[in-house]
């Protein structure tokens, strides 16, 4: 009777230390695939270079979205620039989801772009992209990422030739650019937001 009971408790314990056993694996086995998941997540949001969640999102919903035509660019063009009217009478001109205007005088103009980056076109990833990687200009001009009023600005600085340009991306969709012979902060203040506005309803 003595050999049954120790038997039949050594079967107990043998059977409960298997169970134990497997709960502890399987424990283990999520703990690993939840530490893995977790893992990748802070890789993606640690890592600068990779695209995040969200702008995967901008850059599906542009592909998604039918680019304005010239007669709704053109009206976004400004009248003026810093004072400066536009030149000629082709002023402004638009193409292929793009439009421009030249202002001031044909020693030392200003040139406006707008251009839609929705459909097929990468104009909003390939800003990010650079704003990202921080691409180096060739020498003798300096590209300069910066921070402005909440925007993301690339500047592109060509002294020996006194002519600058800023651009960012207004609304996740629109790329602005502006050239002159003024420096980049200057260009910046000369963007006029409240025309901008005019792109909201986009």
């Amino acid at each position: 009777m003595k050999k049954q009971l120790y038997v039949l408790s050594l079967l107990l314990l043998v059977f409960s230390c298997k169970e134990n056993s497997n709960e502890e694996k399987q424990t283990l086995e999520k703990t690993t695939i939840s530490s893995a998941l977790d893992n990748e997540e802070n890789q993606v949001l640690n890592n600068s270079k990779q695209d995040s969640k969200s702008q995967k999102a901008i850059y599906k919903t542009l592909k998604k979205k039918t680019p304005l035509t010239i007669e709704q660019l053109l009206p976004i063009i400004p009248e003026h620039i810093n004072g400066n009217k536009k030149i000629g009478e082709h002023r402004f001109e638009a193409s292929n989801q793009m439009a421009n205007g030249t202002y001031g005088s044909y020693d030392s103009p200003y040139n406006f772009w707008i251009e839609d980056g929705s459909g097929s076109r990468a104009i909003v990833r390939n800003f990010y992209d650079s704003f990202k990687f921080k691409n180096k200009g060739q020498e003798g001009t300096e590209y300069v990422y910066q921070d402005r009023d909440g925007y993301q600005t690339i500047a592109f600085i060509q002294p020996k030739i006194k002519r600058n340009q800023i651009s960012f991306i207004y609304n996740n969709r629109f790329k602005i650019s502006l050239l002159g012979s003024d420096n980049a902060d200057t260009l910046w203040s000369y963007i006029d937001f409240e025309n901008l506005k005019k792109l909201d309803q986009y």
